[in-house]
């Protein structure tokens, strides 16, 4: 009887958890639902502000990390995040806050420009150098740039060095360590949990799947990342050292040196960094705020008169609107995992971004495309039907351009290697030619369960489960598939690199490479970052033009998909703010460390893997810098 009532007394307790998890559940939705009701029309319509007289100097006190798309959570969401006083970095889009800097180089009314890293999360160093050289372009006005942070990463310190005079709080440091990548290999968990991975791949240094085959990195996919990743080092130091006209090794000394240098100095890394010339002056934040007032004047407040970059950017024409024009140049954006369906989040969508191509294709006044590739591939059957699409452009007349942001690898090649002109950045992380299957089955698992899996099936092609072992036959039908995908990609460069197969053979094998060494490869045509691809775009389109109809006077069209259902709207940023809300909730609880979420980020990438015929594209290497 004792037995039965602790059973009852256990079955209660866990009904009342279940109540509260829902009535939680409901009051969160409750609140969600009101507090986008209240805020979705400001959020649609947004808010424009009007300036007036000279506003001091334009403050890009950017609060997040740059990427090509802007953000699309409104702000109530990530206050609803917050709630919990944690801060969340926003997206930041790098063309907004180049057009930003470009306008406030023509406008009267900003007489300089400061850069807050304070709250600066950071963006790739090909985001970073097309924001700097808008800073190089700012500074031809001789208007001020000043920078200043308490403490200064990596990536925040490679946008500083562009500036006239850079402060730091005299307790503070410039954490520059070098470029590492890394990654996580899971073969001796698979081991333990008896999963057998079968792999089918196409390329000596095809290292997407080896994180499921090894536990370490295999000796070519090292000598890979290797070459690649020192060159990237190379640039960032040599940016560093042209920009504060010092020696290239002042950047970061060998670590002897280094170990040495900072002993002399007791270990005070301050005054380290004014040995290197890192910084022009120590200064704490009153006396930053007396020097910014002594170069832009002060407010009502007596504080430094400053402009905010979002302020700033509310007061301008919204760059995402086209003008009327008979000569348009269409960009579209390809930012992210490239997956079948359609684009959510960070995700895109095959068959969102070949609708936006095939609606460039319909405008009449679109005369050529820029495709902006940011992505590191993904689903083989998505990045067709977008390469379809930049066909069917080129077949219309309309030349097609790809600019290549921090990556364009593998299904991220794929899409851009036929294209008329291709613009890489020299850090641009591109290549990986290679295909790649994974199918991992359970029998084993299950087994220790005791459970087992049992039928017929009328030919050995349809008995693929994910609880028996692989047939031989399946095996070789796989396999076959993914050699004739690694013979179309290698037909694709061929055509549109005109090259042989042979030569694209010699530089494919699923190796990475630095957009410096693509273009000695010619995998890409120019060096050069996005007004690069959209100049060429220009010329490309004047050349299809008769001579009394060239023209310089080309207006830029951003296609971005447009979602004119408000329902849709506030359900998507609700579904957005539970699973976040919930996700961190239950991370938190569990009391799960910050390294898990990179073994989740790791993981969760088969979960975006939706190909059709389970053939990917995917260069999982290419992201991991730090």
């Amino acid at each position: 009887m004792q037995v039965i009532l602790k059973f009852l007394k256990y079955c209660w307790r866990g009904l009342n958890f279940i109540r509260d998890c829902v009535m939680n559940l409901v009051f969160l939705l409750f609140v969600l639902l009101l507090g986008a009701i209240l805020s979705l029309s400001s959020y649609m319509d947004g808010e424009k502000v009007e300036l007036v007289g000279e506003q001091g100097a334009l403050l890009l006190n950017l609060d997040g990390y740059l990427a090509d798309n802007r953000d699309s959570q409104p702000e109530w969401e990530r206050a609803l995040q917050e709630l919990d006083n944690q801060h969340v970095p926003g997206k930041i889009s790098t063309f907004d806050v180049v057009y930003a800097i470009e306008q406030a180089a023509n406008d009267e009314r900003i007489k300089g420009l400061v850069l807050d890293f304070n709250y600066f999360e950071g963006a790739d160093i090909p985001a970073l150098e097309y924001v700097g050289e808008s800073l190089k372009n700012f500074k031809k006005t001789e208007k001020p740039v000043i920078a200043f942070s308490d403490n200064y990463t990596q990536a925040q310190y490679l946008l500083a060095s562009y500036a006239d005079e850079i402060y730091l709080n005299p307790r503070g440091s410039v954490f520059i360590q070098g470029l590492a990548a890394q990654n996580l290999y899971f073969k001796e968990m698979l081991d333990k949990l008896e999963v057998t991975p079968h792999v089918f791949r196409v390329g000596t240094y095809k290292s997407a799947v080896e994180p499921f085959l090894r536990n370490d990195m295999s000796p070519e996919a090292r000598r890979n990342l290797q070459q690649w990743l020192n060159g990237m080092w190379t640039n960032y130091k040599d940016i560093i050292a042209t920009n504060r006209k010092i020696d290239q090794n002042s950047v970061l000394p060998d670590a002897k040196t280094f170990l040495k240098e900072l002993k002399a100095l007791k270990g005070d890394s301050t005054a380290y960094v004014e040995q290197r010339k890192l910084v022009t002056q120590l200064a704490s934040r009153s006396e930053l705020d007396k020097k910014l007032i002594e170069l832009f004047g002060s407010n009502k407040d007596d504080e430094p008169k400053l402009l905010s970059f979002n302020r700033y950017l509310k007061a301008l024409p919204d760059r995402m609107l086209s003008e009327d024009s008979e000569h348009k140049i269409a960009v579209v954006n390809v930012e992210g995992v490239i997956v079948d369906g359609e684009s959510y989040q960070d995700e895109v969508g095959g068959n969102t971004v070949s609708r936006l191509l095939s609606e460039a294709n319909a405008d009449k006044d679109v005369k050529a495309v820029v495709l902006r590739v940011n992505s590191p591939g993904g689903s083989a059957f998505a990045s067709e039907v977008i390469r379809q699409e930049v066909d069917a452009l080129q077949k219309a007349g309309k030349p097609v351009v790809v600019s290549m942001g921090s990556m364009a690898a593998s299904g991220g090649y794929w899409i851009s290697s036929t294209a008329d002109y291709i613009v890489a950045d020299k850090n641009t992380i591109t290549g990986s030619i290679g295909i790649f299957a994974l199918f991992p089955t359970f029998e084993k698992t299950v087994k220790k369960w005791g459970i087992s899996s049992d039928g017929v099936a009328t030919s050995e092609l349809s008995d693929l489960s994910l609880l028996r072992p692989l047939s031989s036959e399946l095996n070789d039908v796989f396999q076959m598939e993914i050699e004739y995908g690694y013979d179309e990609f290698l037909s694709v460069v061929s055509k549109g690199r005109k090259l042989s197969k042979e030569e694209v053979d010699k530089i494919a094998q699923g190796q990475v490479w630095l957009g410096q060494d693509a273009y000695k490869n010619k995998l890409v045509d120019e060096l050069g970052n996005f007004d690069t691809a959209l100049n060429k775009a220009i010329e490309l389109a004047n050349a299809k033009l008769a001579d009394d109809q060239k023209t310089d006077d080309y207006s830029v069209e951003w296609f971005v998909e447009e979602d004119d259902s408000t329902l849709n709207k506030l359900m998507s940023g609700l579904r957005g703010s539970v699973k976040s809300l919930v996700k961190s909730t239950v991370d938190e609880t569990i009391g799960l460390p910050k390294e898990a979420a990179q073994i989740k980020q790791s993981l969760g990438v088969l979960t975006k893997f939706n190909d059709p015929k389970g053939q990917y594209l995917y260069c999982l290497n290419c992201g991991r810098i730090k």
